[in-house]
């Protein structure tokens, strides 16, 4: 039978429709306040819990023995309120918020801790469980949910597995039918809980049928189909009740453990609306269940629109708004939202499912500003019906002048704007009095021409006109603009013609006076950015917890003995052997450094300005002084820091620095059958050469090697680790590496970092004995291409590891990177490192890809695999010094081995100046702790002199057997050492220059009459 609904009677049905489809039952899920699923309370503590819905909500508590007690249940219609007083730990549990008309729930998990292990298991009313075919619920609840439980099987009490556990609702799972009993442990407690008996039952449970429908609401000439399930039961009889049920006959499908009847109607009609009532009735035990479900079939599609709340919103700037309006609508209705006929971003659009069709729709507009105010309309349409709702935003904000000019000679304008439209007021000071900036003195004007507009943004903007006769009679006009939100105010000062002059100068001398002020600054900006000498060599202090940082030593907390103090007039000072842009060095001859009667060839370190780097030169003096003498490093002898220049006094080396001598006697290297020579040409590099590469020798020393020094000249009296002669063989090559290492493992086990070890900075002594030194002084840094500007230091970056260059850490891992560095310079015979790469930034690129030197040409195989090692990316991973002196040393013979020790033991217990110096500092050092120990200090004060005066934990294991305790050295006269041995007392090779005395009160050092490309210069 077919029919349609027409005129009254159709439109009433959609009225109904309407009123039942927005029906909030069932709507949404339930909402607890607070949200967490599970609570933790203390013991007699207050703990309140609302849940709401759509419909009539109830609690469920737990089945505890307690009765409920200390939990009161507060119902108010849709919401119910789940009160906790003086809560005890019986009231542990699972508590359970239910909505049956939406068929909905929310479970919220309260545990309160108990005293002791008696209070663990909550007590349950029943022992029994009943289960239902094999699963069933042990309820094993415990009031603290840390607790670690399990179950067993009683009589064996064998532990059953398989099963899941809730702290506030026990184990479920399949169970036998027996006694059960749980076990609580907490490290060493333990408790059971009571008995519980698991019994199946088989007849209680109910049958269980599911009623559903493709859709409740359809339209004419879709399909509907309704099904009718049971599961688990063997045999069920199907009835049904429907509108034309004598039309259509249900069918039914036997599935996989369930058995389903279905109607299905083809082209549905209106004539199909109605109550669809399925009866289901097992076969065996008679039972029947019965369930409905309405369905109603539209002669035509619907779009139901209605705001949520008011459509005329007010919002001060700045806050965030929400429109939002239901929607229902079949088929789905497409919404849109559009301001000004522009549609609205999705990403401000939010939707929210309710049920069947219905959703609610919100808009976000998040800290609004005026030009938000306006019109928002939201848009529903499916193909069948549209429906609009308007909303009206009005953003409130004090207003704003957006402008408080003159016009013309008498006339001011004041523009304002705000929401709502602001009001304005007009106050002028008369030029007699003068005005403050609240009330007092101002006098209430009327403006004339006040106009409204209203922007394309909702904004209105007022524009009033004050005119006066004459604005010299005023010294300020006043325009104040107010709303309901607030107010603004604005002057406008009237300048006279002499007052507008007076100004312009004022303004003028400001200018000039802020551009001189930020030439200042620029000045001393660039002075403090001006590259300065600082000493290359630091002491660490300890490194970070993490290993990726170092503090360092401040040079000025080193103590300095006054044993280093030589006087001035014993200081002769000769020809100058380089020159730098911060400092120069001096040959100079010193007497009195071992006794009276000798002389010392030394070299004299100054600065070249007095105000500048005397510190820097002051902290180098600490530094060396801390140290103390090694064989292979250039000593200190002592300085002169009173009455005068500072002067930083070291030892001599004839030969000048490594990466010279490598490359004036290249050509010799491998001819062992030339003529031994001692023609030495050797000498300091050019500190001021313009070509890289370029040196300028020393005077001849080719006489020097066999002529006796000057009467009392004091000449170290020993034998030669090496033959003088130029000529370059492997085991030079092996040498200069290993002594290198000696110096660096030194070094290192004083805590020091070099941060600049390169062959320029190594020099030679005769029998090809080599001393690390700290070379910047006298180099004209910025002329020399191995050195960049960073900041206001001089970086030569081709010898820096990663972390150097990336991070700024300076470390003895990274002075071991240096050193690889270094191999590659001595086994090229002087080729400068990284030749392929010509630019800094294909030098950073190459680095951070890995990239590594190839094998100089004359590096033996296993040495060149000692470079990479010392080329390892991992700083952790590089070899320590103390290694390198082995690994370095095991490549040279046994017959250098022993003599390269027996000119340290003769370098250590004799009378080098070095050693007697550094000898009597640390007598007077040692004098000093005394008697501070005897006397009665400041206890911090004593422990900071005895940390910078201490030795490190200890020396690396290759210079080690070479430190003699201060009381084996001794002080002999060389009239004595040439009594004992006269044929150890010829002298070494030194270059015979006239000595120049310069006048008693002359501070600086007399300059070369030699050319510069004659000139000799040292390091330190």
């Amino acid at each position: 039978m077919r029919a349609s609904i027409r005129g009254p009677i159709g439109s009433l049905l959609h009225v109904l429709l309407g009123v039942f489809l927005f029906h909030p039952e069932g709507g949404v899920a339930l909402e607890l306040l607070p949200s967490s699923s599970e609570v933790l309370l203390h013991s007699e503590s207050n703990f309140t819990v609302v849940c709401s819905g759509w419909s009539s909500v109830k609690w469920r508590l737990p089945q505890a023995s307690d009765g409920g007690h200390g939990v009161l249940v507060e119902d108010a219609g849709t919401s119910s309120t789940l009160r906790f007083i003086n809560a005890t730990w019986r009231n542990s549990g699972r508590y359970t918020c239910e909505e049956p008309s939406a068929d909905q729930s929310r479970a919220v998990d309260v545990f309160i801790s108990g005293q002791g292990p008696e209070q663990w298991f909550v007590p349950q009313s029943s022992p029994h469980v009943y289960k239902y075919a094999d699963e069933g619920t042990v309820p094993c609840v415990v009031s603290n949910p840390k607790l670690n439980v399990s179950l067993y099987e009683r009589p064996d009490k064998t532990k059953v597995d398989g099963v899941k556990y809730e702290p506030a609702l026990g184990f479920t799972g399949p169970l036998n039918d027996a006694g059960h009993v749980c076990v609580a442990r907490n490290g060493d407690e333990e408790k059971e809980s009571q008995v519980f008996y698991v019994f199946t039952v088989f007849d209680s449970k109910k049958m269980e049928v599911e009623l559903s429908v493709s859709s409740q609401v359809l339209k004419q000439g879709e399909d509907l189909t309704v099904n009718c399930t049971v599961r688990d039961v063997d045999m069920v009889f199907f009835s049904w009740n429907f509108p034309r049920r004598s039309e259509i006959e249900p069918l039914t499908d036997f599935l996989p453990n369930e058995i389903r009847s279905f109607v299905n109607i083809s082209m549905a009609t209106v004539s199909d609306s109605g109550v669809y009532v399925c009866k289901a009735q097992d076969s065996q035990l008679r039972w029947t269940v019965r369930k409905n479900i309405s369905i109603t079939v539209l002669d035509r599609g619907y779009v139901h629109l209605r705001p949520s709340g008011n459509t005329n919103i007010s919002s001060p700037v700045h806050y965030t708004v929400e429109l939002k309006v239901l929607v229902d609508g079949h088929p789905a209705p497409n919404l849109t939202w559009s301001r000004l006929n522009h549609t609205i971003s999705p990403a401000t659009i939010n939707s929210t499912h309710l049920k069947g069709h219905r959703y609610v729709s919100t808009l976000t507009l998040h800290q609004v500003q005026l030009d938000h105010t306006g019109t928002y309309k939201v848009t529903a349409v499916n193909e069948d019906d549209t429906k609009e709702v308007t909303f009206y935003l009005e953003v409130t904000a004090p207003p704003r002048i957006v402008s408080l000019v003159e016009v013309d000679k008498s006339a001011i304008l004041c523009v304002s704007e705000g929401v709502p439209r602001p009001s304005v007021t007009w106050y002028t000071c008369p030029a007699s009095i003068r005005c403050s900036n609240l009330s007092d003195g101002w006098m209430s004007q009327s403006g004339e021409q006040n106009t409204t507009t209203v922007t394309e943004g909702g904004v209105a903007r007022v524009r009033s006109v004050l005119t006066l006769k004459t604005l010299s009679s005023v010294s300020a006009v006043r325009c104040e603009a107010t709303n309901t939100a607030g107010g603004r105010v604005r002057d406008l000062r009237v300048l006279r013609a002499s007052l507008l002059s007076q100004l312009i100068v004022l303004v003028a001398v400001l200018v000039l006076v802020i551009l001189g002020v930020i030439f200042f600054i620029i000045l001393i900006a660039l002075w403090r950015n001006k590259p300065h000498y600082e000493p290359r060599w630091k002491l660490i202090e300890s490194p970070s917890s993490e290993g990726h940082q170092w503090t360092y030593v401040d040079p000025e907390d080193l103590p300095l003995s006054s044993t280093w103090e030589i006087p001035r007039d014993h200081v002769v000072l000769g020809q100058v052997l380089g020159s730098g842009p911060f400092g120069r060095i001096v040959e100079a001859t010193v007497s009195g450094l071992t006794d009276s009667d000798t002389r010392t060839k030394a070299v004299v370190k100054m600065m070249k300005y007095k105000r500048d780097g005397v510190q820097s030169l002051m902290s180098e003096l600490k530094v060396l002084g801390y140290v103390g003498p090694h064989l292979n490093i250039v000593n200190l002898l002592g300085a002169c820091t009173s009455q005068g220049p500072v002067y930083l006094i070291t030892e001599f080396c004839p030969h000048g620095d490594l990466l010279g001598y490598l490359h004036r006697n290249k050509a010799t290297f491998g001819q062992m059958d030339a003529p031994r020579r001692s023609n030495s040409d050797g000498g300091y590099m050019d500190m001021n050469k313009d070509e890289r590469g370029r040196y300028v020798p020393l005077k001849e020393l080719r006489d020097a090697v066999h002529e006796p020094a000057p009467p009392g000249v004091y000449q170290e009296v020993t034998t030669l680790l090496l033959s003088d002669s130029p000529t370059l063989t492997l085991q030079d090559l092996l040498s200069f590496s290993f002594q290198v290492a000696q110096a660096m493992d030194f070094l290192s086990s004083r805590k020091c970092v070099n941060r600049d070890l390169a062959a320029r900075n190594v020099l030679v002594c005769n029998g090809k004995l080599v001393k690390v030194c700290d070379f910047g002084l006298a180099r004209d840094l910025q002329k020399d291409q191995d050195y960049i500007i960073r900041g206001n230091s001089f970086l030569a970056l081709k010898w820096m590891s990663p972390e150097t260059i990336f991070q700024n850490i300076y470390s003895s891992e990274s002075d071991v990177w240096s050193y690889g560095v270094l191999l590659w310079e001595i086994f090229s015979l002087g080729h400068s490192p990284y030749p392929e790469l010509r630019t800094t930034r294909q030098f950073g690129s190459a680095l951070k890809r890995g990239h590594r030197m190839d094998r100089p040409e004359h590096a033996p195989s296993d040495l060149y695999e000692v470079m990479k090692q010392c080329w390892d990316e991992d700083p952790l991973s590089r070899p320590s010094f103390s290694s390198l002196v082995s690994t370095v040393g095991a490549m040279l013979s046994a017959d250098y081995r022993q003599r390269y020790l027996q000119l340290t033991e003769d370098f250590l217990k004799g009378k080098n100046p070095a050693v007697v110096q550094s000898s009597l500092s640390r007598q007077a050092a040692e004098e000093t702790d005394g008697q501070r120990n005897n006397q009665k200090g400041d206890p911090a004060s004593e422990a900071k002199v005895h940390q910078l005066g201490a030795e490190p934990d200890g020396p690396g294991p290759s210079h080690s057997t070479f430190i003699i305790p201060v009381s084996d050295v001794t002080v002999e006269t060389i009239a004595a050492l040439d009594a004992v041995s006269p044929q150890l007392s010829e002298p070494a090779a030194i270059s015979e220059s006239k000595e120049v005395t310069p006048p008693p009160d002359a501070t600086e050092p007399p300059t070369s009459s030699s050319s510069p490309d004659e000139e000799e210069e040292s390091c330190l």
